[in-house]
């Protein structure tokens, strides 16, 4: 038995075994040989694209992290497209813990 003698996919398992601290990367790796760098690389977020994906129905939602604000990027494409608090067509709720009360 060696190391050589075991598929990428098992090698995976001896790394988490072994060296946990490594399986990030080498996870990584693995799904960009054998998927493609399509699914490890994410384009940049653009608000526009995802209105034009977006219906009536769908509320849009967004999970921040501390430091991170999309409100001027909404507000940017909603004067873009006459949607504004001002008009009424916009409305922005916060939800989180001693936020607005809705």
């Amino acid at each position: 038995w060696s190391i050589r003698d075991l598929s990428p996919f098992h090698r995976l398992f001896l790394l988490r075994i072994l060296r946990p601290d490594r399986i990030g990367s080498a996870l990584t790796q693995f799904i960009t040989d054998n998927l493609g760098p399509e699914y490890i690389e994410q384009l940049p977020f653009d608000m526009e694209v995802s209105y034009q994906e977006s219906t009536p129905v769908t509320p849009f939602f967004f999970v921040l992290f501390p430091g991170v604000d999309p409100t001027p990027t909404i507000e940017a494409l909603g004067r873009k497209l006459s949607i504004t608090e001002a008009n009424g067509r916009l409305v922005n709720i916060s939800m989180g813990q001693g936020q607005e009360q809705v």
